[in-house]
């Protein structure tokens, strides 16, 4: 076990792992974290799948559920770590590639990206990934729910450092529907943006920091540079009985109700957020439209606040989910 502080403290030296990915020829880094925690079956078998196609893939996600943390942090303690390639024996692996290396920690999934990309990944003899994979997650986040979900966070703080990212979730709140389609569908997007991703890397770690700025210049090929440097990422959303297609779609209004859920018993008086129901305005081409036709919906949404001198600007982001004759972004 290793013990990581935020700030001010040089991170113990531990052993290198010989059988984590030592080579990037012919395959991309990926980096993959989610919010349910290291031994979700979902994220196992996504890393399975893209470890069978040949990429390197490191694992930096939290001990346990994080659900609904949104981009929260670990201030003023310190959080603990633990290699847990213990995992390698829940996954179906190939033997003739390099195998995932794995780390838990004991935060929230921002703080499991900021912590890997910013020292871990390197303290750890790890190469600097190409790409982040947040997920799959377990419930859809769609709208409103982009605000709170750690899920959609971790893929936003890997765009704010320079590492182009998706966010990958099957839209049910039931941890026993089959991933077989969500893991397919979400290993090919992450091959489709590769091209995007191993363009450069220059901006990993923000080395230019606003210097970095793109001007949309109305090209397709303008989007695809801004994902390659995290100004835009990507959120997926796919349904259980998915058609196999996936469609570019906004990002809708869905409303909450009932949230408040009081529980008495005797004189004790307790709280749980929930909600009674869930309401999706009934629009023409946002995320919810796509589930409900049985299709994947994809957003490409700003990793930037507003105002920021490198926020991409709504006309860039109007494009940007434009679909093209197979249902993808026009720009993919």
């Amino acid at each position: 076990m290793v013990s990581l502080l935020r700030q001010g403290r040089r991170l113990v030296p531990t052993p290198k792992n010989d059988e984590v990915c030592l080579s990037r020829q012919g395959m991309a880094v990926i980096l993959l974290c989610n919010d349910d925690g290291v031994e979700s079956p979902y994220l196992l078998g996504l890393a399975s799948e893209l470890q069978r196609r040949g990429h390197c893939i490191l694992i930096y996600a939290p001990m346990k559920d994080q659900s609904g943390r949104s981009m929260a942090l670990t201030l003023r303690q310190d959080v603990e770590t633990n290699n847990r390639n213990d995992l390698l024996n829940r996954m179906n692996l190939a033997s003739e590639h390099p195998m995932p290396s794995i780390h838990e920690i004991d935060g929230t999934p921002c703080d499991c990206i900021i912590l890997a990309i910013d020292g871990y990944i390197e303290h750890n003899g790890d190469p600097k990934p190409d790409l982040c994979i947040s997920g799959i997650n377990v419930g859809p986040n769609m709208s409103v729910d982009l605000l709170h979900s750690g899920t959609v966070a971790a893929a936003r703080e890997a765009s704010l450092y320079g590492l182009p990212s998706i966010a990958s979730s099957i839209a049910k709140h039931d941890p026993s529907v089959d991933p077989t389609m969500a893991i397919r569908l979400t290993s090919n997007l992450a091959e489709s943006v590769l091209k995007y991703a191993l363009a450069g890397g220059q901006e990993y770690r923000r080395p230019r920091r606003s210097d970095a700025s793109i001007v949309f210049d109305d090209e397709d090929s303008t989007l695809g540079r801004m994902f390659g440097q995290g100004d835009i990422y990507l959120n997926l959303n796919i349904p259980e009985d998915c058609s196999g297609r996936i469609q570019a779609s906004t990002v809708g209004a869905r409303w909450y109700t009932g949230a408040c859920n009081i529980n008495e018993d005797g004189e004790s008086k307790s709280l749980r957020v929930g909600s009674l129901a869930i309401e999706d305005d009934d629009i023409d081409g946002v995320a919810s439209d796509s589930l409900s036709k049985g299709y994947a919906s994809l957003t490409c949404l700003a990793s930037w606040p507003q105002l920021h001198p490198l926020n991409v600007g709504d006309k860039a982001l109007q494009q940007a989910n434009i679909p093209g004759s197979d249902g993808l972004p026009r720009w993919i």
